[in-house]
């Protein structure tokens, strides 16, 4: 009897098998972080969706509205990035559950219209339908010259590694909200207690993607062999360009970037730093590499950190202040399953 759940990955490979997948304008179809299409000379189109359900992505007893729109957008827009692209269209489709008011719309609307302004995109259109639950899909149209664009493949060994901004916020962020939605449960007259823990809630729930970091990267003239966005996590973004450069990956531990308040909630949780710097997902920052000769571009730029190289071999590996080296797992979230799954290799 065959198994009721398989993995998102499992799942993507099982019907991709069904289709053709082939467009004489198709440049790369389905595997990266977005689709690839020639859209005229010396420039590619590109694009990506994303889903987000509630109970299974948001709580909306944490998640306003209007961040909630806001995420939807900003997951989506991070993909073009990750392909180091630029964001135009947004094409929005809506499950309304019955019994949402037209201002409850309105104000997810409001978060979407937050991101059209900041990320100098525009809603094209979309759809909308009843359904049991919340959710929003966003479809995102993007462009990039043709000598500029990034896949996940293309890593070489004695490459650096590098990661954007900060690893394990939106994590953190999750499980104080989380730890408050159960004291209120318990007691709904309690106070909340997150004045702590403004950056990684802010995280959590209005995440960035890194259009920043494109338009920087060609300013200065680097174009990155490989990228992956960190939405399933840093160990998942290892693996996925490992295995689509067919390379290996070194990483120092000590060299991973992390916020002070990031490091206080792994201690109140007691969970290791190092799971929640590698396993957390939900970045939204960007995972690449570069040749070896960039370095010197790269040292001052204080949006990037140089966290490891690439090598010969297969193995993703971490090694500690002490010289110790161990194996990093292939795990990410999951978002067929809702949990965190260790794929099969």
């Amino acid at each position: 009897m065959e198994k009721s759940l398989v993995t998102e990955v499992e799942l993507i490979g099982r019907l991709s098998e069904r289709l053709l997948g082939k467009h004489p304008l198709l440049v790369q179809g389905i595997g990266d972080d977005a689709a690839v299409w020639r859209w005229e000379e010396g420039v590619y189109g590109l694009v990506s969706a994303d889903t987000l359900h509630e109970h299974w992505d948001f709580d909306r007893s944490y998640h306003a509205l209007r961040y909630i729109g806001y995420k939807a957008a900003v997951s989506a827009i991070s993909d073009i990035c990750a392909m180091n692209g630029q964001p135009l269209f947004l094409v929005v489709s809506l499950g309304v559950p019955r019994g949402t008011s037209a201002s409850q719309l309105q104000e997810l609307y409001d978060g979407i219209r937050e991101v059209e302004e900041k990320y100098r995109v525009a809603v094209a259109g979309g759809d909308i339908s009843p359904s049991r639950d919340l959710w929003l899909s966003i479809t995102v149209i993007g462009r990039v010259e043709v000598e500029w664009i990034v896949y996940r493949k293309g890593a070489a060994p004695y490459q650096i590694v590098c990661v954007t901004g900060d690893l394990g916020a939106p994590y953190a962020g999750l499980k104080v909200l989380q730890r408050e939605k159960a004291v209120l449960t318990h007691d709904p007259t309690a106070q909340p207690d997150v004045k702590d823990f403004g950056y990684v809630i802010r995280r959590q729930l209005k995440p960035e993607a890194r259009c920043d970091v494109v338009r920087r990267l060609k300013e200065i003239g680097i174009r990155p062999t490989s990228m992956i966005d960190l939405s399933d996590g840093l160990a998942a973004g290892l693996h996925s360009l490992a295995q689509a450069s067919g390379v290996g990956f070194h990483i120092y531990l000590e060299r991973l970037p992390f916020h002070s308040q990031t490091a206080r909630v792994a201690e109140l949780f007691q969970i290791p730093l190092t799971a929640v710097l590698l396993y957390g997902g939900e970045e939204y920052e960007l995972l690449f590499t570069v040749p070896a000769e960039a370095h010197e571009t790269l040292r001052n730029e204080p949006f990037v950190h140089m966290i490891g190289y690439v090598k010969e071999g297969k193995d993703v590996v971490i090694e500690d202040g002490i010289g110790q080296v161990w194996p990093i797992e292939q795990i990410g979230w999951d978002s067929l399953l809702g949990e965190r799954k260790k794929e099969s290799t």
